[in-house]
């Protein structure tokens, strides 16, 4: 896996303002204020647990040269000390080859939803303790995947609630990633402030 293929694959998902930022040295990537809701979580791995964390986003069409994105992702710090047990490398890129092994699941208040989806990956900065990010999103244009992963999303605005992405693994046999997210009612308003836009039928 390389950062540079990383980089440009973060710049196309998250958008024209996050591009400079990933090939300027030093810089900080920042998507729009209002956009993005962060929340530490946790994942079985095998027989373990480890810390996690879940990025929701949702930006907007911005005339015809920005595409908004609804995105979810999750990243795994840290991420070679699984090496062993699951293949990150099939997931790497907008080429990633793993196929739709990310099943995410909202357990909602009054509704559920779940489906599968094709995720790629990502590694943001380089060095013994990077992270690997999972990305499933879906652009503002494209009607069919932002109906087909809004309506996953979508319990989750009824107020308190879970997340839950399972990832599989390409590696025959090997160890899925297990990922839960609790969403009492203030991180359930957060997530609805942030998403609400994207999500309205």
């Amino acid at each position: 896996m390389t950062i540079s293929n990383a980089a440009r694959h973060l710049a196309a998902i998250w958008g024209c303002f996050l591009a400079v930022s990933w090939f300027a040295p030093g810089a900080v990537a920042q998507p729009p204020a209002g956009t993005e809701a962060v929340f530490d979580a946790s994942a079985r791995t095998g027989s373990g647990m480890r810390p996690v964390r879940f990025r929701f986003l949702c930006t907007p069409n911005q005339g015809p040269s920005l595409t908004g994105v609804l995105a979810v992702t999750l990243e795994i710090p840290r991420h070679a000390r699984l090496s062993a047990v699951f293949d990150f490398d099939k997931f790497d890129g907008p080429d990633a080859t793993a196929g739709a092994l990310s099943h995410l699941q909202a357990n909602g208040v009054r509704t559920k939803a779940g489906n599968r989806f094709v995720a790629s990956g990502s590694i943001p900065d380089g060095g013994p303790n990077a992270s690997f990010v999972f990305d499933v999103s879906a652009s503002r244009r494209d009607p069919a995947s932002l109906v087909r992963l809004a309506a996953v999303l979508r319990p989750l605005l009824d107020g308190p609630g879970q997340f839950v992405w399972r990832q599989g693994n390409a590696r025959p046999g090997g160890v899925s990633i297990d990922a839960s997210l609790d969403l009492p009612q203030e991180r359930a308003e957060r997530l609805k402030a942030v998403l609400g836009p994207c999500l309205a039928r």
